[in-house]
């Protein structure tokens, strides 16, 4: 499948990502050691493209790859001279998973989200690091997240400004694993274990199989297709933001042979970003049913009702008693993840 961003090869299928994943960021014989560099102390020391890189394995330490990030942000005058690796930004490998050693980066493996950058130098990053798939501009403080808070709320992204933002998380449970793609421009960045447990918890407590299931603010769809791999009849994927959405059917098509199911009805013509009241975008059949809406969970019930569990995943900041009103009309069950 072509990326829907840059219509290049960003999305591999998830048996290729699950077969590779462990060796992927990994120290070949020849790679060289761990440079050791301090992240938060200055640096003065210049990096190239060819400063730290394996003469076998053509990869490079994260520090290196970093390193020459800073080199250009330095000669370009937006950083001073004692800048530190920290000040670039947040590195995010294009599949994430939990690295237990310092990740070797190959061609197109990172992309950056950085504080300080412009379009001109954004460019210039991408033609001179061989290992960054895509720089995006963070707008507003680190804390604040990607989306919306709210149906009424304005839309608050990150901006693009070179290359593709389109990368993978793999997510590993009990119940499976799947490969979460998202535009990490337009959604919130996230990888949080404490709720793969949650989800492995309701299904050793047997409260899935064979449940229908809302995930009713499903982001990227993570959940949803947790409850699906945990034997769920069927799972309704809900969300207010677009975006979300359109990441959540992407995931379903490329999980569809780990799921065990077929997409059968996609909704191509609809682009309203802010859902309100529940719009089918597209449905699959197989191991469970599949519906996924576009809309504003406090009017799901105009098209769902009687199921047996809610799931609600709200952004840190966000009291999620505000939709348990709505969530007790449509589902026997409410769940805070």
């Amino acid at each position: 499948m072509k990326c829907p961003t840059c219509n290049g090869d960003c999305i591999l299928p998830p048996d290729k990502v699950l077969a590779d994943i462990f060796g992927k960021y990994m120290a070949c014989s020849a790679c060289p050691p761990d440079p050791g560099y301090n992240k938060s102390v200055p640096i003065s020391e210049k990096f190239n493209g060819l400063s730290g890189k394996c003469p076998k394995c053509g990869k490079r330490h994260l520090d290196f790859v970093i390193g020459n990030v800073l080199t250009i942000l330095k000669e370009k005058g937006l950083f001073p001279r004692d800048a530190a690796l920290k000040d670039v930004g947040t590195p995010l490998i294009a599949f994430g998973f939990k690295v237990p050693y310092p990740p070797r980066l190959g061609i197109k493996s990172l992309v950056l989200i950085m504080d300080s950058v412009t379009q001109d130098i954004a460019n210039e990053i991408m033609i001179q690091v061989p290992e960054v798939r895509g720089v995006i501009k963070r707008v507003g403080r680190q804390s604040q997240s990607i989306g919306i808070l709210d149906t009424t709320s304005s839309p608050h992204t990150y901006e693009l400004l070179a290359g593709c933002d389109m990368r993978c998380d793999v997510v590993s449970s009990l119940l499976g694993e799947i490969c979460v793609y998202k535009n990490q421009s337009k959604i919130h960045i996230e990888f949080n274990n404490t709720k793969i447990a949650k989800m492995e918890e309701l299904f050793f407590k047997g409260e899935i199989e064979n449940a229908t299931v809302v995930d009713g603010m499903c982001g990227p769809g993570t959940l949803g297709m947790l409850c699906i791999l945990a034997g769920a009849r069927k799972v309704v994927f809900n969300d207010a933001w677009l975006p979300a959405l359109e990441n959540t059917i992407l995931n379903l098509k490329i999980n569809s042979s780990l799921l065990g199911i077929k997409i059968n009805f996609e909704k191509m013509d609809h682009h309203e970003l802010i859902g309100d009241e529940p719009v089918l975008l597209a449905s699959a059949k197989g191991n469970a049913q599949v519906m996924v809406y576009h809309g504003d969970i406090r009017k799901l019930e105009m098209a769902v009702r009687d199921c047996d569990i809610c799931l609600i995943d709200t952004f840190p900041a966000m009291d999620p008693s505000r939709f348990m009103a709505a969530c007790k009309d449509i589902s026997k069950k409410t769940i805070i993840i």
